[in-house]
């Protein structure tokens, strides 16, 4: 009864589950579809650095599938080839120990046992080496299964290997295709960067650009708050008070603009951090929650936010590939995403902010140091 109980329970919270992340993808797409409608306001340039942004995105995370892929089938081809040294040396040990066996019966053998029954040896000895005899030949047979048992598993070993060679190649040639497809898209990414420089070229301009930026995100951020707040459905998130100064860092690398420096002179500040890194390195979450925004912003290219419940948001912007969806849940040091360019951004890197009930929180007061 206890099981079926069990079952059931684990059943019904699946369910129930399921129903809430369908719930929550459908409150975050009508966030999507707002958006959706701001970037019908996009110049042309813009449109083309996004499209950009997203077919590079696209090909770097099916590249990084392929490399985990082949990572996996390689290790599995140094333990296959690890299991397949320790048959072989088992098979030569079990050949020796029947070929001492047969050489060893073929000098007593039968002789012995005639011998005994012809010198009308005592009844009791006889029995007993009857009985000695019964149990050499069953270890022999015993032994003789082992080897066989052995020599199975080889062959079957030799078959795997050469299906894991074969998988390998066709995924090293995947890889190649995919790098070259990368390397191409990462020129197209390069123009439409040129060109949208070139769309402000002053300060003024540029200055122009970064206020409709900034409030596009908090637009953005507002949607997503409100939709959190309004979702019915109660989320096992306890957000980031207890982890103060103790969150890791989300990529390696130098400061580039800090929290609450000015952009270009100007009034606007950083709500958030900018780390330099190098290109492909994995942003990493800084700690559990579930991803609620996973796509292209303007100013912010890639851009991710995950929800730690109780109005905590920490968000991962200027990423070369997106490699989480909308209500995928995420642990402390999962990867999120492969640091990149997009967004107009001069230099590989990562946009990091922390915010709490909307209010942007020094990233550097909540990452241990």
């Amino acid at each position: 009864m206890l099981l079926v109980f069990t079952s059931s329970s684990h059943a019904f919270d699946k369910k129930k589950a399921e129903q809430e992340l369908k719930e929550l993808k459908q409150a975050i797409q009508s966030v999507q579809n707002e958006l959706n409608k701001n970037r019908q306001q996009q110049s042309t340039t813009e449109k083309s650095l996004a499209k950009a942004d997203k077919a590079l995105s696209a090909a770097t995370k099916a590249l990084t599938q392929t490399n985990r892929e082949i990572k996996t089938r390689q290790q599995k081809l140094t333990q296959l080839k690890k299991e397949q040294l320790r048959k072989q040396q088992a098979s030569q040990a079990q050949k020796r120990l029947l070929a001492n066996q047969l050489r060893s019966a073929r000098r007593s053998g039968s002789q012995e046992y005639i011998k005994f029954l012809l010198n009308q040896e005592d009844p009791a000895k006889i029995s007993r080496m009857l009985k000695y005899y019964d149990y050499l030949n069953k270890a022999r047979v015993e032994d003789i299964r082992s080897l066989q048992t052995t020599l199975q598993r080889l062959e079957t070993i030799e078959t795997e290997i050469n299906q894991s060679i074969l998988e390998l190649q066709s995924l090293s040639a995947q890889q190649k295709s995919q790098q070259a497809q990368q390397r191409q898209l990462k020129v197209a990414q390069q123009k439409a960067l040129t060109a949208l420089k070139a769309d402000y070229s002053s300060n003024s301009q540029r200055l122009s650009k970064l206020k409709r930026n900034e409030q596009e995100l908090q637009q953005l951020l507002t949607q997503l708050e409100q939709t959190l707040k309004n979702f019915s459905p109660p989320q096992s998130l306890s957000g980031l008070a207890k982890f103060k100064r103790k969150l890791s860092w989300p990529v390696k690398g130098a400061i580039l603009h800090r929290f609450g420096s000015a952009k270009l002179d100007s009034s606007l500040r950083w709500n958030g951090i900018i780390i330099a890194s190098q290109e492909g390195s994995q942003v990493k979450a800084i700690q559990h929650g579930r991803v609620v925004f996973s796509d292209w912003l303007r100013g912010f290219g890639l851009l991710t936010i995950i929800d730690h419940g109780k109005g905590y948001l920490s968000l991962y912007g200027h990423n070369q590939a997106l490699l989480k969806n909308v209500g995928d849940f995420v642990e402390a040091g999962e990867p999120l995403a492969t640091i990149g360019q997009s967004a107009n951004f001069q230099r590989s890197g990562l946009y990091f902010e922390i915010r709490h009930n909307g209010k942007p929180q020094n990233p550097l007061h909540w990452i241990k140091r």
